[in-house]
């Protein structure tokens, strides 16, 4: 009688499906999710970042990662972004079955982003949870240093002999376009030597180790021995010699700034000769506008004319160079060459052959002002 009943017992546990089928067993481990072989099922797909179902970032991109899981080989995978799949190749994705990571970078968008992820395998689609990014840049900004714009302008023109009526016109005219583009201002008109030194000591003090330093210059300027100055208002070389004590050189202004500002960019704006007074000293004296000079990288100089031009203060309001300079300055995604060459085509559109000069190179590509 025992082994009859124990023979049904066994019939019976047998004959029933459920109990011969091999269970699926997860368990999770350092994040993943193991499966044991079993029946086919659609992938299975967990957050690794972000966990939270809300976070918030301040940086305009973001690293989604998720652990996806499938018996079968998974054969697409997709991060959605606001509604939209991102296209490309995700980080990390091959065809591939068990358990895998998966990365993508996430353009963000101000405000809300959704994100979510869609596996397929030959069994289905599985759609995970959303997730919600708040992105928040501006906050980010208050702990970055944000790159300042500090000018210089000179404008010397009431020269005791051989005034100049257009530099501070010039001047005036080169200040209005630079605060448009951002630029904290220091303007100057008809200083003497003295006050020149200060300004300029004060000037590089403020201009700080990665910013963008500009020097503007319009008036009389002097090459002697090879070496370029400005001429103060209360300047009266009787000779040469006389010209390194009374003005003030460009070898100094240029290397100033760079010790200043070594890791940022600087500019120099020469409009200086338009006429040299001084041709009785020697023969040929003053027929160069300016020496050539060799700055470090980080710096560039635009000169009003090639080596060995006159810089012509011209009959209008402003001179040559700087007409044509203020004209252009302010127009968008122009770079530093593009800006030079608009402005040796304005002049020869107008008659003139006064090509501008460049000397040094910056680090990178920049713009006054881009879109």
């Amino acid at each position: 009688m025992k082994i009859s009943l124990l023979f049904l017992l066994l019939l019976l546990f047998v004959s029933d499906p459920l109990a011969a089928q091999q269970p699926v067993t997860i368990s999770a481990r350092s994040d993943w999710v193991s499966m044991q072989k079993g029946p086919s099922t659609a992938p299975t797909i967990a957050w690794k970042t972000p966990q939270p179902k809300q976070v918030t970032v301040h940086t305009l991109v973001f690293t989604a990662t998720v652990f996806i899981q499938s018996a079968d080989a998974v054969t697409q995978l997709q991060f959605v972004h606001n509604g939209n799949e991102l296209a490309g190749q995700q980080r990390g994705f091959k065809r591939f079955s068990g358990s895998q990571e998966v990365s993508d970078v996430i353009p963000l968008v101000v405000g809300s982003n959704e994100i979510y992820v869609k596996a397929t395998n030959a069994i289905g689609t599985t759609i995970s949870e959303r997730r919600i990014i708040i992105c928040q840049p501006e906050i980010a900004s208050k702990s970055v240093p944000v790159q300042k714009r500090l000018a210089l302008i000179v404008a010397n023109g009431n020269y005791t002999k051989y005034p100049l009526k257009n530099p501070p016109n010039d001047g005036r005219a080169v200040r209005q376009q630079l605060e448009k583009l951002g630029f904290t201002v220091v303007y100057k008109e008809n200083l003497p030597l003295r006050d020149l030194k200060q300004t300029f000591d004060s000037f590089v003090t403020d201009l700080g180790s990665n910013n963008v330093g500009l020097f503007y210059y319009a008036g009389h300027g002097l090459m002697v021995g090879g070496e370029n100055y400005v001429q103060p208002v209360d300047a009266d070389p009787k000779a040469e010699p006389d010209v390194e004590f009374e003005c003030y050189p460009l070898r100094q202004i240029i290397s100033r700034m760079a010790y200043a500002n070594p890791k940022g960019a600087n500019l120099i704006f020469w409009d200086a000769c338009r006429n040299n007074p001084y041709r009785s000293w020697r023969r040929g004296a003053g027929e160069l506008t300016f020496a050539p000079v060799q700055p470090a990288v980080g710096t560039m100089i635009v000169f009003a004319t090639e080596p060995g031009k006159q810089a012509y203060d011209g009959d209008q309001e402003n001179g040559l160079f700087t007409s044509e300079l203020v004209k252009h300055i302010n127009q968008p995604n122009v770079d530093i060459f593009e800006l030079v060459d608009r402005i040796d085509q304005g002049l020869e559109n107008r008659g003139f052959k006064q090509p501008p000069y460049l000397e040094g190179r910056l680090r990178g590509k920049f713009m006054f002002k881009a879109d």
